[in-house]
Protein backbone atom coordinates (compact mmCIF):
# COMPACT_ATOMS: atom_id res chain seq x y z
CA UNK A 1 0.00 0.00 0.00
CA UNK A 2 2.84 2.29 1.13
CA UNK A 3 4.85 1.30 -2.08
CA UNK A 4 2.45 2.26 -4.53
CA UNK A 5 1.46 5.60 -2.37
CA UNK A 6 5.13 6.92 -2.66
CA UNK A 7 5.55 6.81 -6.10
CA UNK A 8 4.09 10.10 -6.59
CA UNK A 9 6.19 11.40 -4.00
CA UNK A 10 9.70 9.75 -5.05
CA UNK A 11 8.83 11.20 -8.77
CA UNK A 12 7.99 14.59 -6.82
CA UNK A 13 11.54 14.42 -4.73
CA UNK A 14 13.74 13.52 -7.81
CA UNK A 15 11.68 15.87 -9.92
CA UNK A 16 12.78 18.40 -7.90
CA UNK A 17 16.39 17.26 -7.11
CA UNK A 18 17.15 17.88 -11.08
CA UNK A 19 15.52 21.65 -11.18
CA UNK A 20 18.15 24.29 -11.71
CA UNK A 21 16.05 27.20 -10.34
CA UNK A 22 14.87 25.36 -7.24
CA UNK A 23 18.79 25.12 -6.33
CA UNK A 24 19.32 28.43 -7.61
CA UNK A 25 16.80 29.65 -5.39
CA UNK A 26 18.27 27.74 -2.73
CA UNK A 27 21.89 29.41 -3.19
CA UNK A 28 19.82 32.96 -3.47
CA UNK A 29 18.29 32.57 0.22
CA UNK A 30 22.16 31.54 1.65
CA UNK A 31 23.22 34.86 -0.24
CA UNK A 32 20.48 36.69 1.49
CA UNK A 33 21.65 35.25 4.91
CA UNK A 34 24.90 36.90 4.51
CA UNK A 35 23.91 39.76 3.35
CA UNK A 36 21.74 40.21 6.73
CA UNK A 37 24.94 39.09 8.46
CA UNK A 38 26.57 42.04 6.52
CA UNK A 39 24.07 44.16 7.85
CA UNK A 40 24.16 43.23 11.36
CA UNK A 41 28.55 43.29 11.42
CA UNK A 42 27.87 47.24 9.76
CA UNK A 43 25.83 48.14 12.84
CA UNK A 44 27.37 45.90 14.94
CA UNK A 45 29.17 49.22 16.44
CA UNK A 46 26.12 50.80 17.39
CA UNK A 47 24.31 47.55 18.85
CA UNK A 48 25.23 45.49 21.87
CA UNK A 49 24.77 41.99 20.58
CA UNK A 50 24.88 41.72 17.07
CA UNK A 51 24.60 38.17 16.54
CA UNK A 52 21.42 38.52 18.42
CA UNK A 53 20.29 41.34 15.99
CA UNK A 54 21.33 39.16 13.17
CA UNK A 55 19.71 35.82 14.03
CA UNK A 56 16.20 37.39 14.73
CA UNK A 57 16.33 39.36 11.42
CA UNK A 58 16.91 35.69 9.87
CA UNK A 59 13.66 34.49 12.17
CA UNK A 60 11.10 36.48 11.35
CA UNK A 61 12.24 36.41 7.78
CA UNK A 62 11.87 32.74 7.50
CA UNK A 63 8.69 32.99 9.69
CA UNK A 64 6.68 35.35 7.49
CA UNK A 65 8.21 33.49 3.96
CA UNK A 66 6.82 30.24 5.80
CA UNK A 67 3.36 32.22 6.54
CA UNK A 68 3.11 33.27 2.91
CA UNK A 69 4.30 30.10 1.43
CA UNK A 70 1.09 28.39 3.67
CA UNK A 71 -1.24 31.06 2.25
CA UNK A 72 0.13 30.67 -1.48
CA UNK A 73 1.80 27.51 -2.13
CA UNK A 74 0.29 24.92 0.47
CA UNK A 75 -3.27 25.85 -0.25
CA UNK A 76 -2.87 25.55 -3.87
CA UNK A 77 -1.55 22.35 -3.39
CA UNK A 78 -5.03 20.52 -4.20
CA UNK A 79 -7.46 22.91 -5.84
CA UNK A 80 -4.91 23.88 -8.82
CA UNK A 81 -5.66 19.89 -9.96
CA UNK A 82 -9.08 20.75 -9.34
CA UNK A 83 -9.28 23.94 -11.15
CA UNK A 84 -6.94 22.77 -14.30
CA UNK A 85 -9.37 19.38 -14.26
CA UNK A 86 -6.98 16.86 -14.20
CA UNK A 87 -7.64 15.27 -10.73
CA UNK A 88 -9.39 12.48 -12.36
CA UNK A 89 -6.75 11.67 -14.57
CA UNK A 90 -4.63 11.51 -11.75
CA UNK A 91 -6.68 8.67 -10.00
CA UNK A 92 -7.28 6.67 -13.12
CA UNK A 93 -3.68 6.40 -13.46
CA UNK A 94 -3.59 4.93 -10.12
CA UNK A 95 -2.34 7.34 -7.88
CA UNK A 96 -3.84 6.77 -4.34
CA UNK A 97 -5.13 9.53 -2.18
CA UNK A 98 -2.43 9.43 0.51
CA UNK A 99 0.59 9.32 -2.53
CA UNK A 100 -1.55 12.44 -4.10
CA UNK A 101 -1.83 14.25 -0.83
CA UNK A 102 2.28 13.16 -0.05
CA UNK A 103 3.70 14.20 -3.73
CA UNK A 104 1.62 17.44 -3.93
CA UNK A 105 1.93 18.82 -0.33
CA UNK A 106 4.40 17.14 2.07
CA UNK A 107 7.00 17.55 -0.83
CA UNK A 108 6.64 21.49 -0.46
CA UNK A 109 6.76 20.91 3.05
CA UNK A 110 9.71 18.69 2.58
CA UNK A 111 11.57 21.74 0.60
CA UNK A 112 10.88 24.32 3.03
CA UNK A 113 12.09 22.21 5.55
CA UNK A 114 15.16 21.36 3.89
CA UNK A 115 15.14 25.32 3.10
CA UNK A 116 15.92 26.21 6.72
CA UNK A 117 18.10 23.61 8.04
CA UNK A 118 20.26 24.75 5.02
CA UNK A 119 21.02 28.02 6.95
CA UNK A 120 22.49 26.31 10.04
CA UNK A 121 26.08 26.09 8.82
CA UNK A 122 25.45 29.67 8.69
CA UNK A 123 23.59 30.89 11.34
CA UNK A 124 26.17 29.51 13.67
CA UNK A 125 28.13 32.69 12.55
CA UNK A 126 25.91 34.66 15.03
CA UNK A 127 27.54 33.02 17.77
CA UNK A 128 30.71 34.55 16.70
CA UNK A 129 29.00 38.05 16.71
CA UNK A 130 27.45 37.36 20.23
CA UNK A 131 24.41 37.47 22.38
CA UNK A 132 23.21 34.11 20.75
CA UNK A 133 23.58 30.67 21.76
CA UNK A 134 23.65 27.13 19.85
CA UNK A 135 21.06 26.28 22.34
CA UNK A 136 18.87 29.33 20.76
CA UNK A 137 19.75 28.55 17.75
CA UNK A 138 18.69 24.60 17.81
CA UNK A 139 15.41 25.45 19.68
CA UNK A 140 14.22 28.37 17.34
CA UNK A 141 14.90 25.61 14.11
CA UNK A 142 12.74 23.32 15.98
CA UNK A 143 10.04 25.75 16.60
CA UNK A 144 10.16 27.00 13.13
CA UNK A 145 9.82 23.01 11.32
CA UNK A 146 7.18 22.48 13.97
CA UNK A 147 5.29 25.63 11.95
CA UNK A 148 5.45 24.40 9.25
CA UNK A 149 4.16 20.66 9.28
CA UNK A 150 1.17 23.02 11.21
CA UNK A 151 0.69 25.82 8.55
CA UNK A 152 1.31 23.19 5.43
CA UNK A 153 -1.50 20.21 6.04
CA UNK A 154 -3.74 22.80 7.50
CA UNK A 155 -3.65 24.18 4.21
CA UNK A 156 -3.28 21.14 2.49
CA UNK A 157 -6.91 20.22 4.20
CA UNK A 158 -8.25 23.77 3.22
CA UNK A 159 -7.34 22.78 -0.51
CA UNK A 160 -8.92 19.52 -0.16
CA UNK A 161 -11.86 21.10 1.22
CA UNK A 162 -12.34 24.26 -1.42
CA UNK A 163 -13.31 24.11 -4.92
CA UNK A 164 -11.05 27.29 -6.11
CA UNK A 165 -7.29 27.96 -5.11
CA UNK A 166 -9.57 31.56 -4.00
CA UNK A 167 -11.26 29.91 -1.97
CA UNK A 168 -8.42 28.04 -0.36
CA UNK A 169 -6.07 31.14 0.56
CA UNK A 170 -9.08 32.85 2.41
CA UNK A 171 -9.89 29.90 4.56
CA UNK A 172 -6.20 29.77 5.65
CA UNK A 173 -6.41 33.32 5.84
CA UNK A 174 -9.02 32.93 8.30
CA UNK A 175 -7.40 29.82 10.25
CA UNK A 176 -4.42 32.27 10.69
CA UNK A 177 -6.50 34.72 11.93
CA UNK A 178 -8.33 32.53 14.51
CA UNK A 179 -5.11 31.43 15.79
CA UNK A 180 -3.13 34.06 16.50
CA UNK A 181 -4.94 37.39 15.94
CA UNK A 182 -8.29 36.42 17.78
CA UNK A 183 -7.37 35.35 21.22
CA UNK A 184 -5.63 38.71 21.65
CA UNK A 185 -7.87 40.71 20.48
CA UNK A 186 -10.93 38.32 22.76
CA UNK A 187 -8.70 39.34 25.38
CA UNK A 188 -7.69 42.88 25.33
CA UNK A 189 -11.51 43.25 24.65
CA UNK A 190 -12.67 41.89 27.71
CA UNK A 191 -10.23 43.03 29.55
CA UNK A 192 -11.24 46.60 28.99
CA UNK A 193 -14.88 45.75 29.31
CA UNK A 194 -13.75 44.06 33.12
CA UNK A 195 -11.96 47.34 33.84
CA UNK A 196 -15.36 48.89 32.96
CA UNK A 197 -17.19 46.78 35.27
CA UNK A 198 -19.42 45.73 32.62
CA UNK A 199 -18.03 41.72 32.71
CA UNK A 200 -17.20 40.19 35.68
CA UNK A 201 -13.38 38.87 35.98
CA UNK A 202 -14.56 35.39 37.56
CA UNK A 203 -17.86 34.64 35.04
CA UNK A 204 -17.85 31.64 32.90
CA UNK A 205 -17.27 34.34 29.67
CA UNK A 206 -13.82 36.24 31.07
CA UNK A 207 -12.39 32.64 32.02
CA UNK A 208 -13.33 30.92 29.09
CA UNK A 209 -11.43 34.16 27.29
CA UNK A 210 -8.61 33.67 29.62
CA UNK A 211 -8.29 29.59 28.80
CA UNK A 212 -8.54 30.28 25.23
CA UNK A 213 -5.79 33.34 25.13
CA UNK A 214 -3.33 30.78 27.33
CA UNK A 215 -4.14 27.87 24.75
CA UNK A 216 -3.35 30.05 21.98
CA UNK A 217 0.09 31.85 23.98
CA UNK A 218 0.97 27.84 24.22
CA UNK A 219 0.41 26.38 20.74
CA UNK A 220 1.97 30.09 19.29
CA UNK A 221 5.26 30.30 17.46
CA UNK A 222 5.09 34.22 17.76
CA UNK A 223 5.42 33.65 21.40
CA UNK A 224 7.85 31.13 21.76
CA UNK A 225 10.29 33.20 19.65
CA UNK A 226 9.73 35.56 21.51
CA UNK A 227 10.86 33.92 24.61
CA UNK A 228 13.90 32.08 22.80
CA UNK A 229 15.58 35.63 21.90
CA UNK A 230 15.27 36.30 25.50
CA UNK A 231 18.97 37.22 26.54
CA UNK A 232 19.69 33.78 29.02
CA UNK A 233 17.52 31.43 27.50
CA UNK A 234 17.96 28.14 28.72
CA UNK A 235 14.97 26.28 28.30
CA UNK A 236 14.45 22.85 26.63
CA UNK A 237 14.56 22.92 22.92
CA UNK A 238 11.19 20.69 22.86
CA UNK A 239 7.92 22.94 24.60
CA UNK A 240 4.33 22.76 24.28
CA UNK A 241 4.35 24.72 20.70
CA UNK A 242 6.34 22.18 19.27
CA UNK A 243 4.47 19.19 20.49
CA UNK A 244 1.37 20.81 19.67
CA UNK A 245 2.22 22.41 16.13
CA UNK A 246 3.37 18.83 14.95
CA UNK A 247 0.14 17.30 16.53
CA UNK A 248 -2.10 19.60 15.00
CA UNK A 249 -0.61 19.43 11.85
CA UNK A 250 -1.01 15.32 12.01
CA UNK A 251 -4.27 15.56 12.78
CA UNK A 252 -4.90 17.47 9.80
CA UNK A 253 -3.08 15.27 7.40
CA UNK A 254 -5.14 12.65 8.27
CA UNK A 255 -8.32 14.74 8.31
CA UNK A 256 -7.53 15.70 4.65
CA UNK A 257 -6.66 12.27 3.69
CA UNK A 258 -10.02 10.69 5.61
CA UNK A 259 -12.10 13.73 4.00
CA UNK A 260 -10.22 13.29 0.22
CA UNK A 261 -12.77 11.38 -1.45
CA UNK A 262 -15.79 12.74 -0.86
CA UNK A 263 -14.91 16.46 -0.81
CA UNK A 264 -13.20 16.05 -4.52
CA UNK A 265 -16.30 13.89 -5.76
CA UNK A 266 -18.42 16.74 -4.02
CA UNK A 267 -16.26 19.38 -6.11
CA UNK A 268 -16.58 17.63 -9.35
CA UNK A 269 -20.26 16.69 -9.33
CA UNK A 270 -21.01 20.18 -7.73
CA UNK A 271 -19.69 22.36 -10.49
CA UNK A 272 -23.23 23.68 -11.61
CA UNK A 273 -23.37 26.40 -14.37
CA UNK A 274 -25.97 29.06 -13.75
CA UNK A 275 -26.77 30.54 -16.86
CA UNK A 276 -29.54 33.18 -15.16
CA UNK A 277 -27.93 36.27 -14.65
CA UNK A 278 -26.77 37.71 -11.90
CA UNK A 279 -28.35 40.74 -10.08
CA UNK A 280 -25.66 42.84 -10.63
CA UNK A 281 -25.58 42.08 -14.27
CA UNK A 282 -29.07 42.91 -14.69
CA UNK A 283 -28.75 46.73 -13.02
CA UNK A 284 -25.79 47.91 -15.14
CA UNK A 285 -27.28 49.59 -17.35
CA UNK A 286 -24.17 52.13 -18.57
CA UNK A 287 -22.55 52.56 -21.66
CA UNK A 288 -18.73 51.89 -22.43
CA UNK A 289 -18.12 55.17 -24.37
CA UNK A 290 -14.93 56.05 -25.61
CA UNK A 291 -13.08 55.07 -22.22
CA UNK A 292 -13.91 51.24 -22.82
CA UNK A 293 -11.26 49.96 -20.53
CA UNK A 294 -11.83 52.78 -17.56
CA UNK A 295 -15.81 51.61 -18.02
CA UNK A 296 -15.18 47.74 -17.83
CA UNK A 297 -12.83 47.80 -14.53
CA UNK A 298 -14.78 50.33 -12.64
CA UNK A 299 -18.56 48.01 -13.70
CA UNK A 300 -16.96 44.53 -13.72
CA UNK A 301 -13.89 44.29 -11.46
CA UNK A 302 -15.23 47.00 -9.00
CA UNK A 303 -18.74 46.71 -8.14
CA UNK A 304 -20.00 49.06 -10.58
CA UNK A 305 -22.98 52.00 -9.58
CA UNK A 306 -24.19 49.87 -6.83
CA UNK A 307 -20.94 48.87 -5.06
CA UNK A 308 -19.66 52.53 -5.28
CA UNK A 309 -22.89 53.45 -3.45
CA UNK A 310 -23.13 50.81 -1.17
CA UNK A 311 -19.19 51.80 -0.05
CA UNK A 312 -20.32 55.74 0.51
CA UNK A 313 -22.67 55.03 2.60
CA UNK A 314 -21.18 51.63 4.86
CA UNK A 315 -17.67 53.78 5.34
CA UNK A 316 -19.00 56.94 6.72
CA UNK A 317 -21.76 54.69 9.18
CA UNK A 318 -18.56 52.52 10.39
CA UNK A 319 -16.68 55.88 11.57
CA UNK A 320 -19.97 57.04 12.67
CA UNK A 321 -20.71 53.93 14.92
CA UNK A 322 -16.75 53.46 15.99
CA UNK A 323 -16.91 57.24 17.21
CA UNK A 324 -20.28 57.22 18.81
CA UNK A 325 -20.63 54.05 20.33
CA UNK A 326 -16.68 54.43 22.47
CA UNK A 327 -17.49 57.51 23.60
CA UNK A 328 -21.08 56.19 24.59
CA UNK A 329 -19.42 53.21 26.25
CA UNK A 330 -17.27 55.65 28.41
CA UNK A 331 -20.03 57.81 29.18
CA UNK A 332 -21.81 54.77 31.00
CA UNK A 333 -18.24 53.04 32.14
CA UNK A 334 -19.12 53.01 35.79
CA UNK A 335 -15.29 52.52 37.47
CA UNK A 336 -11.92 53.37 36.49
CA UNK A 337 -10.32 51.96 33.33
CA UNK A 338 -8.03 50.85 31.26
CA UNK A 339 -8.01 53.96 28.43
CA UNK A 340 -10.98 56.55 28.00
CA UNK A 341 -12.41 56.71 24.12
CA UNK A 342 -11.65 60.12 23.55
CA UNK A 343 -12.97 61.67 20.55
CA UNK A 344 -8.82 61.55 18.67
CA UNK A 345 -8.43 58.10 19.87
CA UNK A 346 -11.96 57.16 18.04
CA UNK A 347 -10.79 59.16 15.11
CA UNK A 348 -7.70 57.64 14.97
CA UNK A 349 -9.08 54.04 15.26
CA UNK A 350 -11.61 54.61 12.15
CA UNK A 351 -8.85 55.90 10.55
CA UNK A 352 -6.73 52.65 10.87
CA UNK A 353 -9.75 50.92 9.78
CA UNK A 354 -10.49 52.40 6.58
CA UNK A 355 -6.80 52.46 5.77
CA UNK A 356 -6.44 48.84 6.03
CA UNK A 357 -10.18 48.84 3.99
CA UNK A 358 -7.88 50.79 0.97
CA UNK A 359 -5.01 48.45 1.44
CA UNK A 360 -7.46 45.90 1.02
CA UNK A 361 -9.46 46.87 -1.69
CA UNK A 362 -6.48 48.56 -3.74
CA UNK A 363 -4.67 44.70 -3.15
CA UNK A 364 -7.69 42.91 -4.78
CA UNK A 365 -8.62 45.11 -7.61
CA UNK A 366 -5.20 44.97 -8.98
CA UNK A 367 -4.63 41.20 -8.45
CA UNK A 368 -8.04 41.23 -10.89
CA UNK A 369 -6.47 43.74 -13.29
CA UNK A 370 -5.42 41.25 -15.68
CA UNK A 371 -7.09 37.98 -14.26
CA UNK A 372 -10.07 37.68 -16.41
CA UNK A 373 -8.15 38.38 -20.76
CA UNK A 374 -5.72 36.36 -19.21
CA UNK A 375 -7.36 33.14 -18.34
CA UNK A 376 -9.76 33.78 -21.05
CA UNK A 377 -7.08 34.00 -23.53
CA UNK A 378 -8.03 37.32 -24.60
CA UNK A 379 -4.67 39.20 -24.52
CA UNK A 380 -4.41 38.55 -28.34
CA UNK A 381 -7.09 40.20 -29.10
CA UNK A 382 -6.80 43.24 -26.53
CA UNK A 383 -3.12 44.33 -28.01
CA UNK A 384 -4.89 44.07 -31.78
CA UNK A 385 -7.31 47.09 -30.27
CA UNK A 386 -6.04 50.97 -32.18
CA UNK A 387 -4.88 51.49 -28.41
CA UNK A 388 -1.38 51.75 -27.29
CA UNK A 389 -0.67 49.05 -24.13
CA UNK A 390 0.51 51.60 -22.25
CA UNK A 391 -3.13 53.51 -23.06
CA UNK A 392 -4.75 50.37 -21.87
CA UNK A 393 -2.48 49.23 -18.57
CA UNK A 394 -3.81 53.19 -17.92
CA UNK A 395 -7.33 52.63 -18.41
CA UNK A 396 -7.43 49.83 -16.34
CA UNK A 397 -5.66 51.81 -13.42
CA UNK A 398 -8.02 54.92 -13.74
CA UNK A 399 -10.88 52.43 -13.94
CA UNK A 400 -10.11 50.93 -10.71
CA UNK A 401 -9.09 54.47 -8.90
CA UNK A 402 -12.69 55.18 -9.31
CA UNK A 403 -13.83 52.00 -6.91
CA UNK A 404 -11.26 53.98 -4.19
CA UNK A 405 -13.14 57.26 -4.36
CA UNK A 406 -15.19 56.18 -1.32
CA UNK A 407 -12.58 54.71 1.11
CA UNK A 408 -10.47 57.11 -0.36
CA UNK A 409 -12.60 60.36 0.68
CA UNK A 410 -13.59 59.00 4.53
CA UNK A 411 -9.82 58.90 5.14
CA UNK A 412 -9.54 62.71 3.78
CA UNK A 413 -12.67 63.76 5.76
CA UNK A 414 -11.14 62.17 8.91
CA UNK A 415 -8.05 63.94 8.44
CA UNK A 416 -9.99 67.46 8.12
CA UNK A 417 -12.09 66.83 10.79
CA UNK A 418 -9.62 65.76 13.20
CA UNK A 419 -5.87 66.09 12.19
CA UNK A 420 -4.53 64.84 15.56
CA UNK A 421 -5.46 61.32 14.82
CA UNK A 422 -2.54 60.87 12.43
CA UNK A 423 -0.50 61.57 15.84
CA UNK A 424 -2.17 59.52 17.69
CA UNK A 425 -1.71 56.68 15.29
CA UNK A 426 1.62 57.27 14.02
CA UNK A 427 4.39 58.37 16.21
CA UNK A 428 5.98 62.07 15.63
CA UNK A 429 9.00 60.27 15.06
CA UNK A 430 7.89 58.06 12.21
CA UNK A 431 6.06 60.89 10.63
CA UNK A 432 9.02 61.25 7.98
CA UNK A 433 8.73 57.63 6.76
CA UNK A 434 5.18 58.28 5.60
CA UNK A 435 6.17 59.29 2.03
CA UNK A 436 8.64 56.47 1.80
CA UNK A 437 5.96 54.08 2.79
CA UNK A 438 3.09 55.49 0.45
CA UNK A 439 5.73 54.75 -2.14
CA UNK A 440 7.06 50.87 -1.13
CA UNK A 441 3.19 50.11 -1.41
CA UNK A 442 2.83 51.41 -4.56
CA UNK A 443 6.42 49.40 -5.19
CA UNK A 444 4.18 46.31 -4.40
CA UNK A 445 1.25 47.03 -6.13
CA UNK A 446 3.23 47.04 -9.20
CA UNK A 447 4.93 43.79 -8.17
CA UNK A 448 1.72 42.40 -7.15
CA UNK A 449 -0.08 43.06 -11.46
CA UNK A 450 3.57 41.61 -12.63
CA UNK A 451 2.72 38.25 -10.47
CA UNK A 452 -0.26 38.01 -11.64
CA UNK A 453 0.88 37.62 -14.72
CA UNK A 454 2.90 35.23 -13.95
CA UNK A 455 1.16 32.73 -11.18
CA UNK A 456 -1.77 31.79 -11.87
CA UNK A 457 -2.66 31.69 -7.37
CA UNK A 458 -0.49 32.79 -4.99
CA UNK A 459 0.76 35.89 -6.27
CA UNK A 460 -0.30 38.02 -3.30
CA UNK A 461 2.23 35.67 -1.37
CA UNK A 462 5.07 36.12 -3.82
CA UNK A 463 4.66 39.64 -3.70
CA UNK A 464 4.69 40.24 -0.20
CA UNK A 465 7.55 37.85 -0.02
CA UNK A 466 9.69 39.62 -2.40
CA UNK A 467 9.06 43.22 -1.06
CA UNK A 468 10.53 41.56 2.38
CA UNK A 469 13.52 39.95 0.45
CA UNK A 470 14.57 43.10 -1.56
CA UNK A 471 14.35 45.40 1.81
CA UNK A 472 16.44 42.80 3.69
CA UNK A 473 18.79 42.81 0.68
CA UNK A 474 18.83 46.94 0.32
CA UNK A 475 19.13 47.03 4.53
CA UNK A 476 23.16 47.26 4.20
CA UNK A 477 23.26 49.63 1.13
CA UNK A 478 20.53 51.89 3.04
CA UNK A 479 23.01 51.90 6.49
CA UNK A 480 26.12 52.59 4.39
CA UNK A 481 24.09 55.64 2.68
CA UNK A 482 23.70 56.96 6.14
CA UNK A 483 27.38 56.66 7.54
CA UNK A 484 27.95 58.50 4.76
CA UNK A 485 25.33 61.60 4.68
CA UNK A 486 23.81 61.44 8.23
CA UNK A 487 26.04 64.17 9.27
CA UNK A 488 25.03 66.19 6.52
CA UNK A 489 21.34 65.74 5.94
CA UNK A 490 20.21 63.22 8.94
CA UNK A 491 17.16 60.83 8.50
CA UNK A 492 17.02 62.14 5.17
CA UNK A 493 20.21 59.80 4.55
CA UNK A 494 18.43 56.66 4.46
CA UNK A 495 14.99 58.25 3.65
CA UNK A 496 15.82 59.74 0.08
CA UNK A 497 18.06 57.16 -1.55
CA UNK A 498 15.12 54.38 -0.80
CA UNK A 499 12.66 57.02 -1.74
CA UNK A 500 14.45 57.24 -5.23
CA UNK A 501 15.04 53.38 -5.48
CA UNK A 502 11.27 52.72 -5.15
CA UNK A 503 10.65 55.42 -7.80
CA UNK A 504 13.06 53.28 -10.09
CA UNK A 505 11.56 50.15 -9.42
CA UNK A 506 8.02 51.15 -9.85
CA UNK A 507 8.92 52.14 -13.79
CA UNK A 508 11.34 49.28 -14.52
CA UNK A 509 8.05 47.01 -13.12
CA UNK A 510 6.23 48.86 -15.68
CA UNK A 511 8.40 48.07 -18.65
CA UNK A 512 8.31 44.49 -17.26
CA UNK A 513 3.97 44.21 -16.45
CA UNK A 514 4.16 45.17 -20.58
CA UNK A 515 6.48 42.87 -21.49
CA UNK A 516 5.18 40.15 -19.70
CA UNK A 517 1.71 41.32 -21.45
CA UNK A 518 3.15 41.22 -24.74
CA UNK A 519 5.08 37.40 -24.02
CA UNK A 520 1.79 36.25 -23.15
CA UNK A 521 0.04 37.35 -25.85
CA UNK A 522 2.63 35.96 -28.44
CA UNK A 523 2.41 32.94 -26.67
CA UNK A 524 -1.35 32.31 -26.87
Amino acid sequence: MFRGSLIFTNFALKKDVQLRKIHLFRFASIGLVFILFFSSWLSSARIGSPGLDFFTKIVWLNFWLVTLAGIGIFSTAITEEKEEETLPLLKLAGISSLGLLLGKSTVRAVRIILLILAQLPFLILAVALGGITPLQIFATLLAMVAYVILISNLALLCSVYARRSGTAIALVMILLFFLFVLPILLSETFADLQSRGLIDSQGFIAQGVELIHHLSQQISVIERFQTILQVGFKESVLSMQVVSNIMIGVVAFFAAWACFEPWSLRTDAGRVSNPKPSLKTRLRNSRPGQMAFVWKEFQFNSGGKQAFILKLVIYPLLVVLITAGGMFLDGFSSVSFISSYSWRGMMSTSLLLLSAGFIVESTLYVSQMFRDEHRQKMLPLMLLLPHSLSRIIYEKTVGLSLALIPVASGILLIVILAPDSLLEMVDISWQIYIPLIMVQYVVFLHLLAYYSLVVRWGALAIAIGSLILLQACLTPFLQIMYFFFHFSIGANGIIMPAFYLSLISCVVLQFLISGKLRQIAAEE
